[in-house]
């Protein structure tokens, strides 16, 4: 996978809310902006999935799993 100029991979990290030792973990391409105003980063609605966990309860190996499939990226 190459990122085009303009896009940007997230890395989403989401604690469930009904047992506590359960991540959800996610890696996900999309067009991107920056906002000169506030600094804030915006991504646009529509995101392509690059890797989805699920519920993981081991964060570690999710965690690796998820930066195995980043560091595919091509530059």
């Amino acid at each position: 996978m190459t990122l085009e100029p303009g896009e940007a991979v997230v890395l989403i990290i989401r604690r469930n809310e009904t047992g506590l030792s359960k991540y959800f973990l996610a890696v996900r391409k999309s067009q991107s902006s920056i906002n000169p105003a506030t600094g804030d980063f915006q991504l646009f609605p529509l995101q392509q999935s690059v890797l989805e966990l699920g519920h993981e309860s081991d964060f570690s190996i999710a965690l690796e799993k998820a930066i195995e499939a980043i560091r595919e990226i091509q530059p």
